[in-house]
């Protein structure tokens, strides 16, 4: 079954990790994280509805999201916040010695991360501002993620850029490695943004601390998410 015409992965971080790891030495595929953001968006653009088709796997990245999910009868064992997967992965990158593809995420975070993680042999790009726009500057980045191929490919470009981005590499056919469309984890990581503790976490109330944290940049989005997000909701149960 489906909620908000999105097909749910339902199963276990655990379980989600056992598949990631041998599809990190095959051609492309991509993760894809919805939340409340994420379905509002895919109401009215249509490249990021093509993009959330095609990836590999839709995580239920928010906790907040999770019961709701329940009343459409899709009930996965457990939300996966992006970030969680991030950082898991890159423990196991670090020990394994993978290569990791990043797109996106500022030089100084770059720096802390490959310090963080000596066993990671990183390689990034950090497309300009508004190039999602500019045809060439996406063939850039194509041909950047192509010719630097690693285990991983980490889009840190926030919602929708990464995931048509990612659409765009599975596209060409020639990459490899696990996409991971997971905005601002890579900040998490290095420690520039902090993250909810994680008995925060745990009541479900990461998206409060985040709005703390961020007011300026996240007190309207969040705001205005709620308000389309609940005749979206109301919509979909009465279809």
């Amino acid at each position: 079954m489906k909620a908000f015409d999105i097909d749910f992965y339902t199963g276990s971080k655990e379980e989600l990790l056992r598949q990631i790891f041998p599809a990190c030495q095959q051609p492309f595929s991509y993760i894809v994280t919805p939340n409340v953001n994420h379905i509002v968006q895919l109401e009215h653009d249509q490249k990021l509805t093509e993009a959330y088709a095609m990836a590999s796997h839709r995580i239920c990245d928010s906790r907040v999201l999770l019961p709701i999910l329940g009343l459409f009868g899709v009930k996965p064992v457990e939300a996966i916040p992006g970030s969680t997967l991030t950082a898991d992965l890159m423990e196991v990158a670090a020990e394994q010695q993978w290569t990791v593809t990043v797109v996106g995420c500022e030089a100084d975070n770059m720096a802390l991360l490959r310090e963080k993680y000596p066993g990671i042999t990183f390689h990034h790009t950090y497309p300009p501002m508004g190039f999602i726009k500019d045809e060439a500057a996406i063939g850039r980045c194509l041909d950047f993620v192509v010719a630097h191929p690693g285990q991983l490919v980490v889009l840190a470009l926030g919602c929708p850029t990464q995931e048509i981005i990612a659409a765009r590499i599975f596209e060409t056919g020639e990459a490899r490695g696990v996409g991971l469309c997971v905005g601002g984890s890579l900040n998490f990581l290095a420690g520039s943004v902090k993250r909810a503790p994680e008995w925060v976490q745990n009541l479900s109330l990461e998206w409060l601390h985040r709005i703390c944290a961020e007011p300026q940049r996240l007190l309207g989005r969040y705001a205005h998410d709620a308000r389309r997000f609940i005749p979206i909701l109301i919509r979909h149960l009465r279809t």
